[in-house]
């Protein structure tokens, strides 16, 4: 049997139940709203909105996702910078708002860097891909064939500095290529021009791409992680194509006004971390490239930070200048 404590330390211990319960219901008594700063239907959108359904359930309230793209994600984020910082208003944050957009941008109506970090949600590999009128079928065929006709090609991204953007312009400096860079504001719309052979290559998270790959209307020619997709086990990673030293992996995270507080911040990171325990949201991930993955609020805030080293690395090697 358990001890029995003295009446006021019993006292002490009822007293402090009480308010960790009333704590823990004092979050969710109304709609959460998560801002996406994507066009419906890409990758981001698609595993939110999976995310946002498996949250509702756990905290016992709807959860809405509305979808407000544009200005490399500068018009979302701002929208929820300027919200109470209550708990109720998050943002779908990416390499591109947190790290990429303070790199690369002379000012912004917003701080990124003052905001509150959540919780990371998950991460993707991004896929090179190809038109399908291109006439080469690996990697090294790309290279060869960009470096015959320098600066022809076009490519698309979802935004100017977004992380698509930069991991083009990486590869390029490793493969000695250049290619014509063609800004999207979200990743739905280059689908169709790269069937129609106006871009030729993109580097795509791959949610609404690989079924237009395994029908053969594109082509997947390397995946940029560590090690090999499940979802395309026989596309080999660009490192294996012949491209050394090349892993980009993207990731997005939750993060919510500057001043929530830090007690109200992990109780939410840990709703999330709940939420993502669904068995359920495996055939998600498998289905859009993804792996949903939970953080504390303190060691996505290390992440983000140890981010902004590694692509202020890139960024100044590849000698891009704050616009």
């Amino acid at each position: 049997m358990p001890p029995t404590l003295p009446p006021r330390l019993a006292s002490l211990a009822a007293a402090l139940l009480l308010a960790g319960s009333a704590l823990a219901q004092s979050y969710a008594t109304k709609p959460v709203r998560i801002v996406v700063p994507y066009p419906p239907g890409g990758a981001g959108d698609l595993s939110t909105r999976a995310f946002a359904e498996r949250f509702s359930a756990k905290i016992g309230q709807s959860v809405i996702v509305e979808n407000m793209p544009g200005a490399s994600q500068i018009i979302g984020g701002q929208a929820v910078a300027k919200a109470a910082p209550d708990g109720y208003t998050m943002v779908l944050a990416s390499p591109t708002s947190m790290v990429l957009n303070p790199a690369l941008r002379k000012s912004l109506p917003y701080a990124p860097e003052r905001m509150t970090l959540i919780s990371k949600l998950f991460t993707a590999p991004l896929f090179v891909i190809v038109s399908g009128k291109l006439p080469v079928n690996t990697l090294p065929e790309l290279v060869a064939y960009m470096k015959a006709r320098p600066g022809e090609l076009n490519y698309g991204s979802i935004g100017e500095g977004s992380a698509t953007h930069l991991a083009t312009a990486l590869f390029a400096q490793l493969t000695g290529t250049q290619m014509k860079h063609i800004p999207y504001k979200g990743s739905a719309g280059i689908n169709p021009d790269l069937m129609s052979g106006v871009l030729q290559m993109h580097f795509d998270p791959g949610a609404g791409t690989l079924a237009l790959v395994r029908d053969g209307r594109l082509k997947a020619l390397a995946v940029t992680g560590a090690k090999r997709s499940p979802t395309l086990p026989n596309v080999p990673t660009a490192i294996e194509a012949g491209v050394a030293g090349y892993e980009v992996v993207s990731w997005w995270g939750l993060a919510a006004p500057e001043g929530v507080p830090p007690a109200l911040a992990k109780q939410i990171a840990a709703a999330v971390a709940q939420a993502l325990t669904d068995p359920a949201l495996k055939d998600v991930a498998l289905k859009f490239n993804i792996e949903y993955e939970a953080t504390t609020p303190e060691q996505f805030t290390a992440f983000v930070q140890a981010e902004k080293q590694r692509w202020g690395q890139v960024i100044q090697t590849l000698g891009l200048k704050p616009e």
